[in-house]
């Protein structure tokens, strides 16, 4: 194939296979750190209870929350990560096989 001689494909299949394995990675940790952390909280959730210090329990709690809190948020804006992605690579791949890539036809305006 001679687009794969001088090299055009292969930026196009390493873009397509970094945007795979980003979305996956992305997808996974959100899964893990949520579940892992749940797991975290019930461990220690007796003993953060058993902390008399009225003032220090809270803040405990709050910080918790607020944690669980963000990483729910994250995961709403998971569908706007992809995308922007998805867009990256898609202009990375038209921009490859142009001229400003080094590919493509290589005329010029003037």
């Amino acid at each position: 194939m001679l687009y794969k001689k001088k090299g055009q494909a292969g930026g196009a299949v390493s873009a397509l296979i970094t945007l795979i394995v980003g979305v996956g990675v992305a997808t996974l940790v959100l899964i893990f750190v949520a579940s892992l952390g749940g797991q975290v909280w019930e461990t220690v959730e007796d003993d953060v209870d058993a902390i008399t210090n009225e003032t220090i329990r809270a803040h405990i709690r709050d910080g918790v929350v607020n944690g669980f809190d963000a990483l729910e948020q994250t995961g709403e804006y998971m569908p706007l990560i992809v995308l922007a992605v998805v867009i990256g690579v898609v202009l990375l791949i038209i921009l490859g096989f142009t001229a400003f890539g080094g590919g493509g036809m290589r005329g010029s305006a003037l």
